[in-house]
Formats: structure tokens, sequence, C-alpha cells
């Protein structure tokens, strides 16, 4: 039986833990053995060998490598006999452990092992040893090396090993085992040699930022998941939000737009408000930020993700959806280091829906009519004159279609070059690094562009003071294209032509459309830019005034300047030929800051007790000023740049005179916040973490302006308890439970603007005196008892690491509910309005979280590494307005998800020979059945029902890494599962044809007389558009393979040889895959708009290098 460790580990600890009958290793020898085969492997012979007598081998993997074939002919022999003549000539020497047989790697050339004889020693000192564990347990088929070279043995089964070195001054030995950590000596002291090894506790002793502070990651009390650097990087995410996506258990990303560079969308542990905001909020190097887009992925240390209310507490109002906090990287002491990332890829887009080619669109429209003649009264019958245009026409008797969504598409190019330095001594780091990026999407024009530098410097002025700088800067240039130009690329028929004879780009593609362009035109002609700097500088100074005792000061301002401009020219779908040319000057300037003061203080009383403290203020300023000039009658191409030269213009005789509008705004907002936080640990077992913060909003009315919002937490390491410990299977068991309130009040341009508890006042036009007068009118009602959405939320959950940390496992169980929830409530038409901005909602959120890592493999020249994730949410309303009644009108249900499509279920289409049924419901055959919910004979709008939502019922990820020798190959799998969403290409491309088959569409089997579809009616005779509407909902659940990784590392000592101390080369599939139902251009943009938002869903394959001097 050929064996990993873990299996070798599992097979001992059963060994230890259950009875067996004794037997003699003389015994075992003496059993006699008959085999006979052919042309077999070693490894199958002893497989065979196991099976037909009854004998169990255990070895490591790396021990059975020879692959040539043998014959063998043993009757009845003895084990002994039968083991010396096979294995003496592949080296391999054996041990015997109760009535197990251990095989161990004794090849002359590099080792020399106990038990082996026969095997002349290579000249040199020769070391013996042994090798234990903390609790001085020998360690079976420990790896042990002499670094820099391939010569080693492995640990019998008493621990001990031998080897042969060539100088006991220089050499040195490498102790390698499964679920411990690597351990080097020198090949000096006192022999035999006693090696004690620990178990690798890497993931447990992992620092994690916790806002305010950082803790080890076995002491903590909350739920907080975290990403890596290497993680990010490798995953080639284009931003840090997706570099996310499917890595971390409770996390819900999906895109925000179809477009190149857009933000993506994420939301931690449900959706938590009504209408308000429910993205989490964004920490930087402890500035709260509004979005990470800005933030080069290579410039990450890590990510860590608060979830749970104790964990979120610290950041009070802000902290009820979730806390995402980036560490970006500072410098390092020792030497210089210069590290380069680039990667170039090709960018093209893929599962594209599918629609009707030339031919088949000509079929269509024939149906189409012939259909639509036949069911009226009397009878029409439609030429192929009256269905096309003379262009058309011309087209189709010579075969020339168009297929314009290729002339619109394109294979983009992505590149990123990022180049970082870093050093410093034991009083002073630094670190640099600069970016840039360039992303260019599937369609024609559109383009990301951005650049990024990083600096920062920390000093450590003398033992009690030190003080550091940074500064992050993104300068970024999107050129958005067209809003018109995908959607007008699908609607063309494919009939038209997108040239002139003479080969120019011909405006209108036939005689009988007048209002949808040539895309080719808005690709020159419809322009959309935004550029804008950002700006995150930071200082900060810490004083350690007694012992444990230290305070931190840091001032943050993060400051936008942005300018955004449209130009929409006299040939383009907005100009359409008859409008003058158009434009759009606008800016917005953003200034924020943040100004923390942190008192801490840390005490170890004694073996038995330590806890730390943490007290702060915080203030934080956000002001936004903006302001906009849209004019017509531009007499050139200016674009947007010279906004005052509009004029008037004369078009085809008719002169239009200009139009400008001017208009601006400003808004600004405080937030003032005292805290603390205090850390309790008895014996190392027992944990209790207490949270408080106090908030006072500018945004609230006076009396309600302050919010206070604690959590208490406990934790139990029972993996330190006596009776625990001596579990060996178990190296740490953490038991934990956590209540705490947090709050939401983000600013939101709905209802969490600065100035929402006051009456809303818009501009009204009366007659004064015959001549009409601006005034103002009251639009709506203030609330001054508006106050904070509270979140309580409590968390069970536990996390275990057993087969010397080869298993991890996290589980988390949380419930959360909303009081409060911001919406609109209902009062008396008395009032003169029907509704006002209240505190009377309430949701709730419940769900578990499973994080699995596991080390599948790990041997000297091979490694597979899994972890794997799982995500399951009920999301609820529990009131709307304080009555228990129901929002149908908004489609918000109590006991339904926050977000749900309600509507008319299609369940078919009328077939012929339902025509009388179809008949009692004022149908026909050919048209969309509804489902009859309550039976009365009759659709009314009482059949309407809860057809699913966009929050999915689970989701989950796993990433699977291997490595063999310099090779490593990764892969990370995401899925997003029981979704329902409205369909945009559906909408657009199968109902839009306007009864006259208007546009291109959807190629689908539809109903015909002749073809009894049951999923697609005629669109002929379906005319209804609830019905139609019904029809294009779809489950949206989905499977993406989001990255494929492999790389090859150059050895340490050939990339020494070149001046380099690291050299990696690889290749990445960026969502190379996807596998859906949905019909549409990309699940994850289902049912955005189809203007300026959806897009071509791409992958990205890349080619790039690491290089580290």
């Amino acid at each position: 039986m050929r064996i990993t460790f873990s299996q070798l580990l599992l097979v001992l600890l059963m060994t230890g833990i259950t009875y067996s009958k004794p037997t003699s290793a003389q015994g075992v020898l003496n059993k006699k053995i008959s085999l006979s085969v052919q042309n077999k492997t070693l490894s199958d012979v002893l497989t065979l060998m196991a099976k037909a007598n009854q004998v169990e081998f255990v070895y490591n993997q790396d021990v059975i490598t020879a692959t040539d074939r043998i014959s063998v002919n043993f009757a009845n022999k003895n084990l002994k006999e039968v083991l010396d003549q096979l294995l003496t000539q592949y080296h391999i020497s054996y041990q015997l452990f109760k009535d197990k047989v251990i095989l161990i790697d004794a090849h002359p050339a590099e080792s020399s092992s106990i038990g082996t004889a026969g095997i002349t020693s290579v000249a040199g000192v020769e070391i013996t040893g042994k090798v234990i564990d903390e609790k001085n347990e020998t360690l079976i088929g420990v790896s042990v090396t002499i670094k820099g070279t391939t010569k080693g043995t492995i640990t019998d089964v008493n621990g001990n090993f031998k080897l042969t070195v060539a100088s006991v001054n220089e050499d040195i030995l490498v102790f390698k085992y499964i679920g411990y950590a690597t351990l080097e000596i020198p090949a000096t002291g006192k022999l035999p040699l006693t090696i004690k090894m620990t178990a690798d506790s890497k993931s447990l002793n992992e620092v994690i930022v916790v806002g305010y502070g950082t803790k080890k990651k076995s002491d903590l009390t909350g739920s907080i998941a975290s990403l890596s650097a290497d993680e990010i990087v490798k995953s080639k995410a284009p931003n840090a939000q997706e570099a996310i996506q499917g890595r971390l258990p409770g996390v819900d990303v999906k895109r925000s737009s179809g477009k190149p560079g857009s933000d993506m969308t994420v939301e931690i542990r449900g959706v938590n408000s009504i209408y308000g905001n429910t993205q989490p909020l964004y920490v930087v190097d402890g500035i709260p930020v509004s979005s990470i887009n800005d933030i080069n992925p290579s410039d990450i240390e890590r990510m860590d993700v608060l979830k749970d209310a104790s964990s979120t507490a610290i950041f009070g109002s802000r902290g009820a959806n979730g806390v995402v906090i980036v560490t970006t990287k500072k410098g390092t002491r020792g030497q210089t280091k210069i590290n380069y990332d680039g990667y170039v890829g090709v960018v093209n887009a893929y599962n594209l829906p599918r629609v009707m080619t030339g031919p088949e669109f000509v079929s269509y429209a024939r149906e189409f009519y012939s259909t639509l003649g036949a069911s009226v009264t009397p009878q029409v019958n439609y030429t192929d004159a009256q269905i096309f245009s003379p262009t058309e026409l011309s087209n189709i008797a010579s075969g020339n279609y168009t297929n314009w969504v290729n002339l619109i598409k394109q294979n983009g190019i992505q590149t990123n070059h990022n180049l970082s330095i870093t050093g410093g001594d034991e009083k002073t780091t630094y670190f640099m690094s600069t970016g840039y990026q360039d992303y260019q999407g599937a369609v024609k024009v559109e383009d990301t562009k951005k650049y990024t530098l990083k600096v920062g410097m920390d000093k450590t002025v003398n033992n009690w003071f030190k003080v550091g700088a940074s500064m992050y800067g993104t300068y970024a240039d999107y050129n958005l294209g067209s809003g018109e130009v995908f959607r007008s690329a699908y609607r063309l028929r494919p009939t038209g032509s997108a040239y002139n004879a003479d080969g120019s780009n011909r405006f209108f593609a036939y005689e009988t459309e007048a209002q949808i362009t040539n895309p080719l035109f808005d690709l020159e002609n419809d322009l959309r830019v935004t550029q804008y700097v950002r700006v995150l500088p930071n200082i900060y100074t810490e004083l350690n005034l007694v012992k444990g005792l230290s305070f931190r000061s840091s001032f943050t301002p993060d400051i936008t300047f942005q300018r955004a401009g449209t130009y929409s020219d006299q040939f383009s779908k907005i100009g359409a030929g008859t409008k003058p040319s158009s434009a759009t000057n606008s800016s917005n300037h953003i200034f924020n800051y943040t100004f923390d003061n942190l008192l801490v203080y840390n005490k170890i009383i004694n073996d038995n007790n330590k806890f730390d403290l943490t007290a702060g203020t915080s203030l934080n300023y956000y002001q936004t000023d903006n302001n906009l000039i849209s004019v017509s009658g531009l007499p050139y191409r200016s674009l947007w740049y010279n906004v005052s030269s509009a004029t008037a213009v004369t078009i085809n005789g008719t002169t239009i005179q200009p139009t400008t509008t001017v208009s601006s705004g400003y808004t600004k907002q405080t937030v003032s916040s005292f805290f603390f936080r205090g850390n309790y640990t008895f014996k190392n077992r027992y944990l209790l973490t207490v949270t408080g913060r106090a908030d006072g909003n500018s945004i609230f009315a006076d009396g309600h302006k302050w919010g206070f919002f604690p959590s208490a937490a406990l934790g139990w390491i029972a993996s330190n308890e006596d009776f625990i410990k001596n579990i060996s299977a178990i190296n740490f068991l953490k038991f934990k439970f956590s209540y705490g309130r947090s709050g939401n009040a983000a600013v939101n341009s709905l209802y969490f603007s600065p100035y929402v508890t006051q009456s809303a006042v818009t501009t009204s036009f009366y007659d004064f005196n015959g001549a009409t007068a601006n005034g103002s009118g009251v639009s709506a009602l203030a609330n001054t008892n508006l106050t904070w959405e509270k979140t309580a939320e409590y968390n069970a959950g536990l996390e275990l690491n057993v087969l010397k940390n080869r298993i991890g496992l996290t589980f988390d169980y949380y419930n959360k509910t909303v009081e409060g929830a911001i919406t609109n409530a209902q009062i008396p038409a008395a009032n003169g309005f029907p509704t006002v901005v209240a505190n009377v909602g309430s949701i709730r959120n419940s769900g578990v979280e499973i994080g699995l890592n596991t080390t599948n493999v790990k041997s000297k020249d091979f490694g597979w590494t899994t972890n794997i994730n799982y995500s399951h949410n009920k999301n609820q309303i529990l009131d709307l307005f304080g009555n228990g009644a129901n929002d149908v009108g908004n489609a918000r249900f109590i006991g339904q998800k926050v977000r749900v499509i309600y509507n008319y279920k299609v369940i078919g289409v009328w077939q012929t020979s339902e025509a009388a049924q179809a008949a009692v419901y004022g149908q026909k055959p050919g048209q969309y059945k509804i489902q009859d919910t309550n039976n009365d004979g009759k659709i009314t709008a009482d059949d309407r029902v809860v057809l699913g939502s966009d929050i999915p019922d689970w989701f989950g990820g796993i990433t699977n890494t291997f490595n063999y020798k310099a090779l490593d190959l990764g892969f990370t799998v995401y899925t997003r599962q029981g979704t329902v969403q409205q369909s945009t290409f559906l909408d657009q491309f199968m109902n839009q044809d306007q009864g006259r088959a208007r546009f291109g569409a959807y190629q689908r089997s539809y109903w015909t007389a002749t073809n009894p579809s049951n999923t697609w009616a005629n669109n002929a005779l379906e005319t209804d558009a609830t019905r139609r509407t019904a029809a294009t909902y779809q489950n949206s659940s989905y499977t993406k393979i989001s990255n494929i990784t492999l790389g090859y590392t150059l050895a340490k000592t050939a990339a020494t040889k070149i001046g380099l101390s690291n050299l990696r080369i690889y290749a990445t599939a960026y969502n190379p895959f996807i596998f859906t139902k949905f019909i549409g251009w990309d699940p994850e943009t289902a049912d955005l708009s189809s203007f300026g938002l959806q897009d071509f869903r791409t992958r990205t394959f890349i080619l790039g290098v690491n290089v580290t001097l």
C-alpha cells in the first residue's frame, strides 16, 4: 500500500489508540510469500503482494520512484528473503513497526540510513541523531538533507537518522516534515543530536489587522477572513475587490458594470439595508475610504475582512456592512531589494449569446409578418418589399450580410508593470513602488489606464519616539466610449449595410431606420472620458510613554480631483444627424480627512494573566463640491474643452439656437468618535474581548446625533486543556462566541445625504403679474427623529487544526438583525405628503460560513494544498412600516429577501390543442401561458408571485495549488447559486421588435403552428408587454473558473549566477470559463442597463515575469 505522509500519520495514530494483537517482528518476516507477476513496476508488485499475502507496507511516495518494469516469481519464500532480493537493487531498506513493514530510501550516492547493510558511506563525518516533537515523541519519516545538495535521508521508526557530511563547520542540516516548521541547524554539536521540531503554527501566529491594532490569529475572538499578498498578486485580478471573489467565506463579490476597470459590488453576510448603502467600509492603512479600486493589487500586503459585530464594533456606525481593511506594503529591514512584476495579456470576448445570422433573420422576419398578417381580419399578405428596405433586399439577393457585433469587437490588450524598492536598517525603513496598468476592453475604443505611486518611510528616532510618513497616489484615465455602441450593434438588422458603395461609413444602415445609427459612427463621435487624481497621504508619530504604554497620532487626508467630459457629435445616435453637437464638462472635488489618536497599553501580569487596552478618538471630515456645464450647438469638434463656443447652428436649412445648462453642488459631513477595546487572556486558553464606540454624526438632528455601539466576545482555546493535549491528532481547537451592535449611516445619495433630516426644497415656477418667476417649494417632509440603522448580531464559531496542522477548519454561525432600517413610512395624506423617511424597517440575515484548508500532499518535490470556502445566508424582511404591511408596489414583502422579482410566472406557451382553455384567459395559441396562482379563471395582479432574487442562496470557492520542484500550478473555481434576474439581453433582443421585427433578435426555437415550442412564444402573436417581460427572468446562477496560473521559478543557485535573487515566469488564464444556464452576455451583470453598463464577458490570457534583485 503506497501512502502519503498524512496516511502515515493516520496509521501511526490509529495504531497508538486502538488495541491490536501483538505480533513479533520475526513472525512477520517468516510469513510465507507466493507471488508471480510479469512486466510490473515495483509499486505494482508491492501492491499485489500486500493484497495476496496480507502484508502491510508503509512508505513515503518519494521512496518508490522506479518506473522500470520487472518480472518476479516467488514460491513459498519467507518475506525476508523476498524483500532482500526485491529491494536491494533499488537501494531500499526496511524496518518493522509492529506488524507493518516501513520502507526507507537508502540510496548509497545520497545517504546512509540505519538498518542498511552493505552500503558504503561517502567519505566525511557521520552525523547521527534523533528527531522528536514538542511532546518528546519520535517523528518517523522526517526528511533530513544537507542544505544546497540532494544528499539526505529520512528518520526511521524510532526517529533516528544517520547522515554523512563533508564538513561539520560548513554544512547545514535541513529537517522537513509535513505539519511542522522547517528547521535548519549546523551539523555540529554533541552526537547523537536531539532535534525538536515544532508544529507549523504559521496560520495560528499570523498577525491579523483588527482595526486600530493587530492580533495573533490564535487569540482572535471575532470572525475575520484574510487574504495574503501572495494570494492577491497570483490572482492577477485587475483590482483588489475582484481578488477577494471566491476566496473568503461570507464575502459576496460581483461586477457592478461590464466595463473595464469598473468597481465591484461587495456584500458581507447579506444585505443589511432596504434602501441604504449595503457596501462594506473600506479602510486603507487606517483611512476610511469609499472604494479601494484605486489601490494597485501589487501594493497590498494583506486584506482582512471583519465580519461579525465583535470585530466591526470598533468602527461603530459604519461597521454594520462589514469592514475590509487593506494594509499596503511598507519598508523592511535589510539590504535594498528591487522587485519587478510585469505582464501582458490578450483580452477577448466569450460566452456571447446566440443572435440570428442574416439568413436566419430573413426567415424570422418573413415568418413574423406571415403570422402577423394571418392573425388579423381580413388577412394581409406581406411582401418582401413591405418587410425589407431596398438596401436590405439588395443585400439579401447578393447574400451580403453584416455582422454588427464583429464590427465593434476587438481583442484588447491588458498590461501591468510594477516596480518596487524596499530596504532599511534598524532605525529607518523605506518603500517605494510605481505601477502602470492599461486595460483595453473587448469593445473598440474602451480603455482604462492607471498610474500609481506609493512612497513611505518609517524612522525610529530612539527607543521612545517613532515617526513615519507615506503617500499613495493614483492617476486614472477612463475612456468609456459610447453608451450606445454596444446595444446598437445588437439592435441593427444583419440585413443592413455598414458601408456605402464608395467604402465610407453609412450613417443609417437601411432606409427604414431613422433612429439606430451605424455604431462605427458612435465609436468616433460619441465619447465619454473620466480622469482623476487621487492622493492618500499619511503622517504619524508614535511615543512609548512607559513600559507597555504607547501613544499614536495620525493624520490622513483623502483628496480627489476629478474631471469628466462627454461629446455627442451631430453624426452620432444622440445627434441622429439632425441635432447640433453637444458636450458636457464636469468636475468633482473631494476632500476628506481622518485624524486619529490612539492610546495602547499591554501588560503581562504573570504566565496566567495578560491583557491589553486600546482607547482613542477619531475625527472624520467629508466635503464634496461639483459642477456641471451642458451645452449644445458646438460649431466644430472641440469635444468638451471649449463649451463656451456654443452658438446657433444651421442643419438642413433649419437654424437651431444653442442651449447651456449649469448646475453645481456642495455637501459636508463630519463624524466624531470615541472608542475603546480591551482584551484579556487567562492561562492562554480563556479569551475575553470588550469593545465600545460612540459616534456623533452631523447628518442627524440634535438629540439623535450620537449612538453607542458595544460588543463582547468570549473565546476558549480548548486545545490548551490537558484533556485535549493528549489527543495527538488535534493541534488547535478554539470555540468563540460574540454579541455586538453596530450601525449604518454611510454617505449615500438617496437616504443618507448630509441633509437627510431636513425638508427637501426644490425650485418651482409661478406667474407673477404675467411674468414667469422662480420660487421654491417643499418636496419632502423633514424627520428630525431620524437616526442610525442599528444592527444586533451574535456569532458562534470554532477553529480546528488537526493532523499536525495539515487540515484546518473554520465554522461560523451568525444571526444579525437590523432595527430601524431607513425606508419611506406611509403617513396620512392630510399632511400633504404620502410618505416620510423614517426608521421603521427591520431585516434579518442568518447563515453559516465554512472554511477548509488542507495540505493534501507535501513531499520533497511535490506539494498540493486546497482552500475551500462555503457561505449560506438567509436574508429576510421582518418589518417594513411598523404595522406588518407589505410594500407591494416596490416588491418588498415580509419574510422575503430585501430584493426580489415579483411578477407573473410563465409556465409555458399555449398550444393549438389548448385554444379553448387559452380563450378563457382571453389568449390564443402561441402566447405565453401565465400561472393562475389563485385559480380564479383570470389573470390579474393577484396572480403575481416572487420569482426569485439577485441575492444568492449560497456561494463558495475552491483553490488548488500544486508545486512540483520549480513548477507551480494553481486554479480557483467560484460558484454563486440560487439567483434569478431579468436578462437585459432577452428584454432588448427578444422583446423589443416593436411589432414589426424591427431589431436583430435572439436565435431561438419559438412557437409556430408547425413548431410547438413550449418555451418561447411567437412575438407576432404575443403582443402583451407584461407577459413578454415575464419571460425574460432567468436563473442567473453560475460556476466559473476564475484563475489558472502556471509558473516556473528559477533555482536560487542559477538565479544568483545571473545577479538575481529570484526569477519567476508565469502564464495565467483569468476568467477563462463559465458554466451557466443564463441567457445573456454575463450572469454577473445580468440585469444592468444596456446603455453604458453592459458589455461582453471577457477572459484574459497573460504571460508575465517576476524578478527580484
